[in-house]
């Protein structure tokens, strides 16, 4: 998984103003990694601006990924998320997340669901989906990306990803290498 942020200025019309998420392909992923590579021989402000131009076009034409995940506001509730994003299998409690985050449990709870609209376990489950994706599509088996994030058994961590992704995680993987054999 790549992000990339541009500068709102250099937003082509169309592209709108919120966050977006791309099924990226093999050519825009080595379009967004030339885009950004600054060596000291590459000054050419023209080329970067072609390069960018290209990147767009690709970008315009790439189904938007279904995947994505909420970034919180409020600095405890970004501590508690990012301890969650650091280690996806972790198990630790609403209370652990909430004492090393500085906020009551309670507090906590309420920023989840005024930030995301629903529990910070929810949002925790989308957190593991996130991590999951790359595994997979790197050939990771189920059952190890089970084990690697928490879940006990691999029929728990499919019914999971299916519920939220709309498709098991084989499925999944073969929609998403389909793209690839010509």
């Amino acid at each position: 998984m790549r992000t990339i942020y541009v500068a709102p200025e250099r937003v082509p019309p169309g592209f709108g103003d919120a966050p977006e998420g791309y099924v990226v392909t093999p050519l825009l992923r080595e379009l967004i990694v030339r885009t950004i590579y600054r060596g000291e021989h590459d000054v050419d402000a023209a080329r970067r601006a072609r390069l960018a131009n290209v990147l767009f076009d690709e970008l315009d034409a790439a189904p938007i990924d279904s995947l994505s995940l909420a970034l919180p506001k409020d600095a405890r509730l970004a501590r508690a998320c990012a301890d969650i994003l650091d280690t996806p299998g972790g198990d630790d409690s609403l209370a652990a997340l909430a004492r090393s985050s500085g906020a009551s449990t309670r507090t906590l709870a309420r920023l989840a669901h005024e930030e995301f609209g629903c529990a910070l376990s929810v949002w925790r489950q989308q957190a593991r989906i996130l991590a999951a994706a790359p595994m997979l599509i790197a050939g990771e088996s189920v059952i190890r990306t089970s084990q690697a994030l928490g879940y006990e058994t691999p029929g728990a961590f499919s019914a999971m990803f299916k519920r939220i992704v709309g498709v098991t995680p084989r499925a999944f993987v073969a929609g998403r290498c389909a793209d690839r054999s010509f």
